[in-house]
C-alpha cells in the first residue's frame, strides 16, 4: 500500500505498467494478423509503441523507488 509520500509515484507506476500490458495484449493479438500488409504494419506499431511503454514504465519505477528508498522506515527508528 503507497503512503502519502509515495502515492502519486504509485499510481504514475501503476498506470505505466497497466499500459503495458495492455499493448503486450494487442501485440499477442497482432501476431495473426501479420500475414497481412496493414497486419504487419500495425504490428510494427504496436512493437514501437511498447518499447515507448516500457521506457516510461522504467522512469516510473525507478522515480517510485528512489521516493520508497527515501521514506524513513518504522525499524529505522528502534
Amino acid at each position: 500500500m503507497p503512503t502519502p509520500e509515495s502515492a502519486e509515484a504509485f499510481a504514475k507506476l501503476s498506470k505505466a505498467r497497466a499500459r503495458l500490458s495492455q499493448i503486450s495484449r494487442d501485440l499477442k493479438e497482432a501476431l495473426e494478423t501479420r500475414g497481412s500488409v496493414a497486419g504487419e504494419q500495425r504490428y510494427r506499431e504496436l512493437q514501437a509503441e511498447w518499447e515507448a511503454a516500457f521506457k516510461a514504465f522504467e522512469v516510473a519505477t525507478d522515480e517510485f523507488s528512489a521516493i520508497v528508498h527515501r521514506i524513513p522506515h518504522k525499524s529505522d527508528s528502534n
